[in-house]
């Protein structure tokens, strides 16, 4: 039972962190076309939706 939930625990934690490097990846897709102007803004965004995410968890 241990090992299938630290497998479930891996496998969510994987997703989660391909799904960051594809919101990173595109935001700087939106800063190359110009669409934003401060990459700040865009970490500001990705780090506040995370946050959230994680405390309404």
């Amino acid at each position: 039972m241990a090992v299938a939930l630290k497998e479930d625990y891996q496998r969510a934690l994987d997703e989660q962190k391909k799904e960051v490097r594809e919101l990173v990846m595109a935001g700087l897709e939106q800063i190359k076309a110009g669409k934003t102007k401060n990459f700040n803004t865009v970490c500001d965004r990705l780090e506040k939706k995370y946050r959230d995410e994680a405390i309404s968890n």
